[in-house]
């Protein structure tokens, strides 16, 4: 019976560290299922936060590196289907300098798609809010703010649209 006992109480605690493990384990994104209150250093120098987010408008966020070969080829697929994604707010965050922004706009020609916002994330909000391990990162958020699914690494574009209809 004590064998019972003891075997008894091994699964329940063990199980317990596990449920602890797994919720402590999830992204703050996953967790609070909201946006995260970022400051983006801009290619103009100003500021750009979660405040000056259109409002009623479904939301990309990207983290990415403007010299990441996986980040590049992605953007690459976006731009051919740059029309699919003007129904979108897109905000392109990265770590890198503000001049490697600059050029990375000036490729993609990001001036004539105002629905997208690329900046610096001086104060490393982002990284540990989604916990972040590769780039690009998408985080989807649907029109009233609530995230929809996150991806690491490259993702078809189809698939992205999908994600912002909602599936995962």
């Amino acid at each position: 019976m004590k064998i019972w006992i003891l075997v008894f109480f091994t699964f329940f605690f063990i199980g317990n560290g596990k449920a602890q493990f797994a919720s402590t384990d999830e992204s703050v994104a996953v967790q609070k299922k909201t946006i995260p209150p970022f400051e983006l250093q801009t290619v103009s120098k100003t500021v750009f936060t979660r405040d000056k987010l259109k409002k009623n408008v479904p939301l990309i966020i990207i983290f990415f590196s403007p010299t990441c070969e996986h980040c590049l080829h992605q953007m690459n697929d976006i731009m051919k289907r740059v029309k699919d994604f003007s129904k979108f707010q897109i905000v392109m965050a990265t770590f890198q300098p503000v001049e490697e922004l600059v050029e990375f706009n000036k490729k993609y020609q990001l001036s004539k798609h105002p629905n997208f916002t690329t900046g610096r994330d001086e104060k490393y909000i982002l990284p540990p809010f989604f916990r972040l391990q590769t780039f690009p990162y998408f985080a989807f958020y649907d029109k009233g703010g609530k995230l929809l699914s996150t991806h690491e690494g490259n993702i078809t574009v189809d698939n992205i649209l999908k994600r912002m209809k909602g599936g995962k």
